[in-house]
């Protein structure tokens, strides 16, 4: 895996990059949307800011799906900008796996933005989004293998219970930083008990999805897609700890209003995202640059491999 990455050249690693970007605010677009229907203890001005938050990172999803399909038309042309610009090949795209995706992503995140609207309806129209933009990462990729629809419900539930604990962070550093201790405490005790859920969702999710995928065994370390997954695994618990640090600690001292409680607490944040950025930066490059052992990624890439030049990543940008 570090000898493709080494080798890869300019056109891979925008690839990556927008990949990476695209997960992060499609994540925080849908946890901010779930954390404002399901924590109550949120302040109004917190959840005035939390609005503004999906909103902002709702557009900012936008911005960077829509760039990916002239970035995958680059690649399918050599990495020219003729690629990028040439509608043939970006019609390609558009009716590539990667289209229907991006389509019903931005369908989703268009939705979220109706979480301005105070009513509640406005935020069932943004739960809808979140729902949609979450199953927009189950129409490529992996869940395009055997059993499909069985995967792409648990890719679904795996990345609606991720998007939640992303969602948090935010609203839960803003509350440390501007809310009574008491009541920031009240909110991360909230926010803790039903992180227990989202994180037993989480790794049962995923535990399957591997099993299905047939990555879920020794062997696979073997592979560079099994490599990066021990990486991604190794943050992963990084992120386990310290949330299991901020409950256990840290928001009982805020409960009872420990001097420097909030600012320890922002830290530990402030590491969990950075963290958490590192899993979504190595989950973009497994899906470029590998596929799973038993998956028949390499089948699919074939039909999206460069048209100008050798394709020096068999499996393709497969999520």
């Amino acid at each position: 895996m570090l000898a493709a990455l080494s080798s890869a050249d300019a056109v891979t690693w925008l690839s990556i990059s927008l990949k990476a970007l695209a997960y992060a605010a499609t994540l925080s677009a849908v946890g901010s949307v779930i954390v404002l229907a399901a924590l109550r203890e949120l302040s109004q001005s917190g959840r005035t800011a939390l609005r503004w938050t999906a909103v902002l990172s709702a557009l900012a999803a936008a911005l960077f799906t829509a760039l990916r399909l002239p970035v995958r038309a680059s690649f399918l042309l050599g990495g020219t900008l003729d690629g990028a610009t040439d509608p043939m090949i970006l019609g390609m795209v558009a009716d590539s796996p990667l289209g229907t995706s991006a389509a019903l992503r931005l369908a989703g995140l268009a939705l979220i933005l109706c979480v301005l609207w105070r009513a509640r309806a406005g935020l069932v129209l943004a739960l809808l989004g979140a729902l949609l933009a979450s199953t927009s990462f189950a129409l490529r990729g992996h869940a395009l293998s055997e059993p499909q629809m069985i995967l792409g419900a648990l890719i679904t539930l795996h990345i609606l219970c991720l998007a939640f604990w992303v969602g948090a962070f935010a609203p839960l550093a803003r509350a440390a930083r501007y809310d009574l201790p008491p009541q920031a405490g009240a909110l991360a005790h909230e926010f803790g008990r039903c992180a227990l859920w989202a994180v037993g969702l989480l790794v049962l999710a995923g535990g399957i999805i591997l099993a299905l995928l047939g990555a879920a065994n020794s062997s696979a370390l073997t592979s560079p897609y099994g490599q990066m997954f021990a990486i991604k695994l190794i943050l992963f618990l990084g992120v386990l700890s310290l949330a299991a640090v901020n409950k256990l600690t840290l928001t009982p001292a805020l409960l009872a209003a420990a001097p420097g409680a909030g600012t320890r607490l922002r830290r530990s944040i402030g590491v969990e995202a950075g963290l958490v950025a590192g899993i979504l930066v190595t989950t973009a490059a497994i899906t470029t640059l590998s596929a799973p052992p038993s998956t028949s990624e390499s089948a699919q890439a074939a039909l999206y491999a460069p048209l100008h030049r050798p394709a020096h990543r068999t499996p393709g940008d497969a999520s």
